[in-house]
C-alpha cells in the first residue's frame, strides 16, 4: 500500500502546493498555469474526516499533474464518476495505477480478495479496484493473466 504520506511528498518534490479549501461539489482541483511560479492542488476540507477518499482524490489530482497538465478543465465533482472528459480518465488511471500495484492485486486476487477487501487491502475507495480490474481487461499486456483468472479463480471483472 502507498502510503498517505507519501502522496504529499510527492507533490512537495514536484513543487505542488497543497491548500486546503472550503469547497462545495468538488473534491479536488489540480491548476496550473504558466503565469503562476507553482502548481496548486486544492482539496476539500471534507476530506480531513475521510482519509481513504482524500488518498483517492489527492492521487488522482496527482494525475493530473503527470498526465494532463497544461491541458484545459482539469477539475473533478468526486472519484466514482470521473468519465466527463479523456483528461479526467487520464488523471483517473494514472492515480488507480499509482494506488493499487499490479502484480499485487493479481497476489491478492489470486487468494480469494473481494472487491471490499481489495479496497482494504489497498485503503482507496471500491470504485478503484473496480477501475482496475476494467483497466486491467482492456490491457493487451495483461489478457493473458486476466484470461487465467477467469478460469482458474472463477474471478469476474
Amino acid at each position: 500500500m502507498i502510503p498517505t504520506h507519501f502522496l504529499f511528498q510527492l507533490a512537495e518534490y514536484e513543487g505542488i502546493a497543497i491548500e486546503w479549501r472550503k469547497m462545495h461539489h468538488v473534491e479536488g482541483i489540480y491548476t496550473y498555469t504558466p503565469e503562476v511560479p507553482t502548481p496548486v492542488i486544492a482539496l476539500s476540507t471534507t476530506l480531513h474526516t475521510n482519509e481513504r477518499k482524500l488518498r483517492c482524490v489527492l492521487s488522482h489530482e496527482l494525475g493530473h499533474h503527470f498526465e494532463t497538465a497544461g491541458h484545459h478543465i482539469i477539475a473533478a465533482n468526486s472519484t466514482s464518476s470521473i468519465y466527463a472528459t479523456k483528461n479526467e480518465r487520464l488523471a483517473t488511471k494514472w492515480a488507480v495505477n499509482l494506488m493499487i500495484d499490479t502484480y499485487t492485486f493479481w497476489d491478492c486476487v489470486k487468494v480469494g480478495m473481494d472487491k471490499q477487501e481489495l479496497a482494504d487491502y489497498f485503503y482507496v475507495l471500491p470504485g478503484f479496484i473496480e477501475l482496475k480490474g476494467e483497466y486491467l481487461r482492456e490491457s493487451e499486456k495483461h489478457c493473458g493473466v486476466v484470461a487465467e483468472l477467469k478460469t482458474s479463480y472463477n474471478v469476474y471483472f
